[in-house]
């Protein structure tokens, strides 16, 4: 009888442990497809951070700043969230940019003023939020663990709702350059701006060839009175 409990616990226990570890690496392992989705939506979210920092230093734009501070707050929450189910699942997420969000950050620093602003909404804000959706779209339809799908699920109307926003920020400042633009030309424009000088230039050249068809000439006849 003792012989027999020796036995059950010499195996019960090891073999209970390795079964909850089986167990829990089975819970935990994502397949190659759904880590590569965690770790782009890892990378989209720094991207949108560390481009937004940098919109904070260089732009003057108010509004521009306020997307800026926008993207900061909510992409650094959207980080820890996918920091916290990479975690769970044992993914090494990326701690800096590659090499294309690099080329983009280093291409917005050489630029400054409004130069500055279209860029950064166009590419960090329109270009880079179009990629993102795509990478949250894909991943509700094909990641097979269902902490990924539910993710990308929760960061996608925050997704949607920087779209609008960005949209209409961008067009509002193309408006404004127009507008800018337009102001700052002249009020004359075309040929009517030239008309006046040439009116007076084909008035010399009839008054020196001895045309008198023009009614406001002396030697019209028209304007002689009749005897």
């Amino acid at each position: 009888m003792n012989k027999a409990r020796m036995w059950k616990s010499f195996l019960g226990v090891p073999l209970l442990a390795v079964l909850m570890s089986i167990g829990a690496a089975h819970a935990q392992s994502l397949g190659k497809a759904d880590e590569k989705s965690l770790k782009d939506m890892a990378m989209a979210n720094m991207a949108e951070v560390e481009t937004a920092k940098l919109a904070l230093q260089k732009s003057q734009n108010a509004e521009v700043k306020t997307f800026a501070q926008q993207m900061i707050d909510d992409h650094s929450k959207g980080l820890d969230e996918v920091k916290a189910v990479a975690q769970a699942k044992n993914v090494a997420l990326p701690t800096e940019l590659d090499a294309k969000h690099k080329a983009m950050a280093k291409k917005l620093e050489g630029l400054s003023g409004e130069k500055f602003d279209m860029a950064y909404l166009q590419h960090a804000g329109v270009k880079s939020h179009k990629e993102a959706k795509t990478i949250v779209t894909k991943a509700q339809s094909n990641a097979k663990d269902s902490d990924v799908k539910g993710l990308a699920a929760k960061l996608q109307p925050t997704i949607d709702q920087h779209m609008g926003h960005v949209q209409q920020l961008s067009a509002s400042l193309k408006g404004n350059s127009g507008t800018a633009m337009g102001a700052s030309g002249s009020g004359k424009t075309g040929s009517s701006a030239t008309m006046p000088a040439s009116k007076d230039k084909v008035q010399k050249a009839q008054e020196s060839s001895g045309n008198t068809d023009n009614p406001a000439d002396p030697s019209n006849p028209a304007t002689k009175p009749v005897k």
